[in-house]
Order: C-alpha cells, then structure tokens, then sequence
C-alpha cells in the first residue's frame, strides 16, 4: 500500500507523540525536607510528591506531609506540634523556569502542652488550607530539576499549620 510521504510525516509524528505521552518518564517524584534545631525550637519535616507531566506547561500532582516540633520557648512548658496530610497539587509553566502552583490540602493538627511532664492541653484540629503561589526551577538533568517556592494559604484557618506565614519549599524532583 502506498503513503504520500506528507501522511508517512504525519503518522510517524502521531507514532512519537503518543509514545511520549505513555512514557514513564513523565512521572516524577520528589519533594521537601526541612528542619531547624535552635534548642528551645526544633522542626523537622518530610513532604514527598508524585506528579505527571501531562504537557510541557501543566503538572498535577500528589503530596503527603508530615512535620514535628517541640517548642519550649515559653518557660515551663513544652509544645509538640504534629502534622499529618495529604493534598493535590497543579503547576502551570508559563515559562520553562517559572511556576505557579494551587495545592489544596487536608491535615490533621495535633497539639499537646505539657508542664512539669504532665499534659496539660491536646487539641487535635482537621483544618482544609488552600496553598496558591509559584517558584523558580532550575533543571539539572533532563529528567530532574531543583525547584524553590513560596506558596500562601489563602483561606487562614488559625488552627492551620500555615496560618499567617508564608511556605517556603525547596526541593529536587527526578523523572523516571
């Protein structure tokens, strides 16, 4: 059977599309970590993420939280803040190095105060926060790029992990 070679063009195109679009490496993984340890303030957190590239400019994606601090900056007390969540997230592209990111998430906010090593206040909070912002991304290999962003929760529920500050994550994602 004979193809004019304009329809060969077009066939082998459709052929490369769609197998770039069933390809694995368009799934990555990654994520955040963070900590800080200055004596009376500790934090330390873990934020993996699984994402798909659907096309070059849109990404959505999963994450899952997961953060603990002891604070005993006010005299004889200590708080431990636990955080445990999951949520979705979208990332727009308009350029190959900027992003604008929507990440609404679901977490469970646990906080027990004790004094003199007797609890003393627990209150445990299911707070919905709403993370909109963007970042910058650096690629470092074809399948993997380093990214730092700042995201806001604009719903500012005050039993929110994120009530009156800003997100700051930095974090490297791999492709397969």
């Amino acid at each position: 059977m004979y193809i004019p070679p304009e329809e060969r063009n077009q066939t082998q195109y459709s052929n490369q599309t769609a197998q770039a679009y069933n390809s694995p490496s368009r799934f990555f993984v990654g994520g955040n970590f963070g900590f800080t340890f200055l004596g009376d303030y500790n934090y330390i957190g873990i934020s993996p993420l699984i994402g798909y590239r659907l096309t070059p400019w849109f990404s959505p994606g999963i994450n899952l939280n997961l953060n603990f601090v002891t604070d005993k900056t006010i005299p004889d007390q200590t708080a431990h803040y636990t955080t445990i969540g999951a949520g979705l997230f979208t990332r727009f592209f308009p350029f190959q190095w900027l992003y604008l990111q929507v990440q609404p998430e679901y977490n469970q906010y646990q906080v027990k105060v004790k004094s003199g090593g007797t609890t003393i206040d627990q209150q445990t909070y299911h707070v919905f926060s709403l993370l909109m912002g963007g970042g910058y991304v650096q690629r470092i290999s074809e399948n993997s790029y380093f990214n730092f962003g700042v995201l806001y929760d604009v719903i500012q529920n005050p039993h929110s992990p994120y009530y009156g500050i800003p997100v700051i994550q930095g974090g490297i994602n791999l492709g397969f």
